[in-house]
């Protein structure tokens, strides 16, 4: 059953000639003998065809901007998770299954047709305490057909790697994994839940986002409910229009939201793209959002975080030198790379770019034709920073979208500035000891009692 599936899924791809784009020469198992047109929307459509598995994986592949090209990461970023929905009698028989004597009360006032249906889950509406609610449903027998796609994936990628040595810095076992790991915790609704207060309470003082409260008492590794949002799509520039919302202000609180989240908060919803996005209407002159949604999130290591800060000052001030040797240092390009040759090659993309006033380069675009020369030098990042990537990407674009002159640098700049000095001042770095006595506390003693036992068997060694 695996090596059918695994056969339907390669001839599906392969015929699309998207082998044709990475692999050089002659090579007849993973090239077509024709040469293909338009091949990342054949791609594309090949996802769609294969199932709500192949839909995520595209969705994630279109983050890998360090390996794929602009033009394929745009097509597979289309890929859309509007799908048809299962009968309301499935939706009830799981309400039932899952939640027992408490699904009746949803199922009181349960609008039978679905607000939304996606890959994975069915979204309804329905009112509890005066209180205007939804509930996700995941949909039947998607965790055995993740785990067969999942295993016909991990052999064609042990298959492919016998044919194709592209990319060596590349596991594609990992990438696997990666997937793997990152389409399950979606199917346990607790992370997502989990996800969503955590972002909840880190913006409880803010007035830039607003996340939707999780019931707990309904929420289970199959069902969600959460408080009924009622937004704008961010995507509905006429209608915030109508509304009389702060365009400007509505744009530059979406970078606002990213920045706290990378660097305050250091946790980030890595989904944000404009069908999980909605503009409040009860504020037009101080306009904020509504994000839904929180399956998917990310976290950067604090090395990653101050090399984030550092890459953007350096852009600034054009000191391709210094970014050059934060990438080698980085890893993000293979070990050998000499320092002057990725310093040519990040001028080249970068600097006439950087010529434009600062309110019209776009930032997404800049770390894109980064990405692009670095290519050439093996270019591979870790999948929390490709997240981030994607998410920075989207926030940008929308903001865009609502208000074309958003200058992204005039709020990243200060931003940024006041986060250095705040985190590595002498107070900045007692607050994070303060913050992290405890492991720090754990290691210290853990070190001691290794010395004891070092003194105890008469083999002290320099510690």
């Amino acid at each position: 059953m695996r090596f059918i599936r695994l056969f339907q899924i390669f001839f599906s791809i392969r015929n699309t000639g998207i082998f044709n784009l990475f692999i050089k020469g002659y090579n007849p198992f993973l090239k077509t003998f024709n040469q293909q047109n338009n091949i990342e929307n054949k791609f594309k459509k090949a996802m769609e065809n294969l199932g709500p598995v192949f839909i995520k994986l595209g969705q994630l592949l279109s983050t890998r901007t360090d390996i794929l090209s602009h033009g394929l990461a745009k097509e597979l970023g289309e890929l859309t998770d509007n799908c048809e929905p299962v009968e309301y009698s499935y939706i009830k028989d799981q309400l039932i299954k899952n939640l027992g004597a408490k699904s009746q009360k949803i199922l009181d006032t349960i609008d039978p047709s679905p607000l939304a249906a996606a890959s994975l889950a069915q979204v309804h509406r329905f009112s509890y305490k005066n209180k205007e609610l939804v509930v996700k449903v995941q949909k039947p027998d998607l965790e055995k057909l993740i785990t067969r796609d999942i295993e016909a994936i991990r052999l064609g990628s042990r298959i492919i790697r016998l044919f194709y040595k592209g990319y060596p810095r590349i596991d594609l076992n990992s990438v696997v994994d990666d997937y793997e790991r990152i389409i399950l915790n979606e199917l346990d609704f607790r992370i997502e839940a989990a996800n969503a207060k955590k972002t909840y309470n880190n913006f409880l003082h803010t007035e830039h986002l607003y996340v939707p409260e999780v019931h707990d008492s309904f929420t289970t590794k199959r069902t969600l409910v959460m408080e009924y949002i009622d937004g704008v799509p961010i995507t509905s520039t006429s209608d915030l229009k109508k509304l009389g919302l702060n365009l400007k202000t509505l744009s530059e609180n979406g970078v606002k939201i990213f920045l706290k989240q990378v660097f305050d908060d250091n946790f980030f919803h890595a989904d944000m793209h404009p069908g999980n996005i909605f503009a409040a209407k009860d504020n037009p002159t101080n306009p904020y959002y509504y994000a839904v949604d929180y399956a998917i999130c990310g976290s950067l290591t604090e090395s990653n975080q101050i090399l984030l800060a550092q890459m953007i000052s350096c852009l600034l001030e054009r000191d391709f030198f210094s970014l050059a040797q934060l990438f080698i240092f980085a890893e993000w390009v293979k070990e050998d790379t000499k320092t002057e040759e990725l310093e040519a090659v990040l001028r080249a993309n970068c600097e006439t770019l950087l010529d434009k006033p600062l309110s019209q380069i776009l930032f997404g675009e800049l770390l894109l034709n980064l990405f692009d020369g670095m290519k050439q030098f093996d270019l591979y990042l870790d999948n929390d920073l490709v997240l981030l990537v994607k998410t920075l990407v989207h926030i940008e674009g929308m903001g865009r979208q609502i208000y074309p002159e958003l200058d992204f640098w005039s709020i990243a700049q200060p931003f940024i500035n006041r986060w250095i000095n705040e985190k590595y001042s002498v107070k900045g770095l007692i607050k994070y000891l303060v913050s992290k006595k405890h492991i720090l506390t754990y290691m210290i003693l853990k070190k001691i009692e290794e010395s004891r036992y070092k003194f105890e068997e008469g083999s002290v060694e320099e510690i």
